[in-house]
């Protein structure tokens, strides 16, 4: 048995240390995905629940080459169907919807979803004789379909639902970055569960909830009756209270957020509270000038961050990031580390330089079709 792991582009090796950690299997990187061997079903479920850096979950029936045309995907589709034994999905009562996610394509997801779902039901009449039914809104099996440029997957979706997406986020900001990015940037700086962390930029609190739930151990706790693998035929007698059992624990804080501006902090506070992590995290309102005589000398391991970028004010924008490099090197552990999520703004690089700072790891990261640029620094 195998599963893939969708995830964004350039955090494949994120998705796949997520894998190993949670369901103990190794894996094989694939751009914007991972396969991996399964032992037994329910670990897609397990991971499903518990990952933070992944799109979607998928068990996999077949991965196969395509051109890029609307037939030869259809025929191949047509091709792999023939070879699943359906049986042990549907039956006469299941009701079923096909779902195709593709990138970097011209195909209409819209016809290859109609089309494999005639497919489907066509098999089901030759081999059962009875019609299966269809439910576009509330199906109890989605077969799914996911394409990137000429590869081509085939398998059965366990989410039902964009994993990327946080409930949490209510009181958002536009140049906020997803939660699986927030969180893999904190996996690339080498984040553990007992650092002292800061976003001295925290905006709508997105880096530090995510660090938050990482000490906690799942993003989904108040969506997990939601997920599609609660309604397959596998698990219709399966008991899942021991992986939904969650830790809301009130321990010291060692997540720290800031921001000087103050309707970003009601709003990251907000937002905590949602995800029931606000009392992991201490908030406060403070300039990026004045980090050094807010946080004591060298007592920081990380800085993660999205430095905000004043467009058509750069020299606004110099002084801010003078003052953060100048205050970071001052609370900054000596093996201490910078995380940064950009653009690749050139006056970051300036100034980590002007500071002391090296470059230990760069990296580039979709959000969609948006380029992001990940870099660590450290002394």
């Amino acid at each position: 048995m195998k599963g893939i792991a969708i995830t964004h582009k350039g955090l494949e090796d994120i998705a796949a240390l997520e894998i190993k950690e949670i369901i103990k299997a190794s894996s094989e990187i694939k751009e914007t995905s991972v396969i991996f061997n399964l032992k037994k079903i329910e670990e897609l479920c397990t991971l499903a629940y518990k990952a933070q850096s992944l799109i979607r979950v998928i068990y996999l029936f077949d991965s196969f080459k395509v051109k890029d045309d609307e037939k030869s995907i259809l025929d191949k589709i047509k091709k792999s169907v023939e070879k699943i034994d359906l049986t042990e999905w549907l039956d006469e009562e299941k009701t079923f919807r096909v779902s195709c996610k593709h990138v970097e394509n011209e195909i209409s997801s819209q016809e290859i979803e109609k089309e494999t779902g005639a497919i489907i039901i066509d098999k089901i009449q030759q081999t059962s004789k009875y019609q299966q039914k269809v439910d576009l809104d509330n199906p109890d099996i989605i077969f799914y379909i996911y394409i990137y440029k000429n590869q081509c997957y085939l398998g059965i979706d366990f989410c039902g639902f964009d994993l990327s997406k946080r409930d949490y986020k209510v009181f958002s900001n536009p140049a906020d970055t997803k939660g699986t990015i927030s969180y893999s940037v904190l996996r690339i700086a080498g984040y553990k569960k007992s650092d002292t962390l800061l976003d001295p930029f925290c905006s709508s609190g997105t880096i530090p909830i995510e660090a938050a739930l990482f000490k906690m151990g799942s993003v989904n706790f108040y969506r997990k009756d939601r997920f599609a693998f609660l309604k397959l035929r596998q698990f219709e007698n399966h008991d899942f209270k021991k992986l939904f059992n969650h830790d809301f624990n009130e321990e010291k804080p060692k997540i720290l957020a800031s921001d000087e501006r103050l309707f970003n902090m009601r709003a990251a506070k907000k937002n905590a509270k949602i995800a029931s992590v606000n009392k992991m995290i201490e908030f406060s309102k403070i300039d990026v000038d004045w980090l050094d005589t807010k946080y004591e000398k060298q007592n920081i391991d990380l800085i993660a961050t999205k430095p905000i970028f004043l467009k058509y004010e750069l020299d606004k924008t110099k002084k801010l990031y003078d003052g953060f490099f100048y205050g970071a090197k001052y609370i900054l552990k000596d093996k201490g580390k910078i995380a940064i999520i950009s653009r690749g703004d050139d006056l970051i690089f300036e100034l980590s330089k002007k500071h002391g700072f090296n470059i230990c790891h760069e990296r580039i990261v979709f959000q969609g079709d948006q380029q992001l640029k990940i870099t660590i620094f450290q002394r």
